[in-house]
């Protein structure tokens, strides 16, 4: 009884993937784990992240690091408010 319900049960999963158009994944479960903790990413995927980098400053009064497009420059040195621009650079 139990075995005409599980091919049942198969039968349905079937005809569902069928209607859906939907395949089952390839490959194992952990086919895109690295060992190191990261799941490696398509190209295409890495591609697109390194064309949205951006060089990073770091403020001359807090020493936080921030894109340079946030950043506020002064004499040389970039801050990363206003109240730090006004402050100054401190030393460290």
């Amino acid at each position: 009884m139990l075995l005409k319900w599980i091919l049942w049960g198969l039968v349905i999963f079937w005809v569902y993937r069928q209607i859906t158009g939907r395949k089952a994944p390839t490959g194992s479960l952990f086919s895109n784990f690295t060992g190191t903790g990261r799941v490696q990413r398509p190209p295409s995927e890495a591609s697109e992240e390194l064309e949205t980098t951006q060089d990073m400053v770091r403020c001359a009064h807090c020493g936080l690091f921030l894109p340079r497009q946030e950043a506020l420059s002064q004499r040389g040195d970039w801050f990363c408010s206003e109240a730090h621009r006004q402050a100054g650079v401190r030393a460290q």
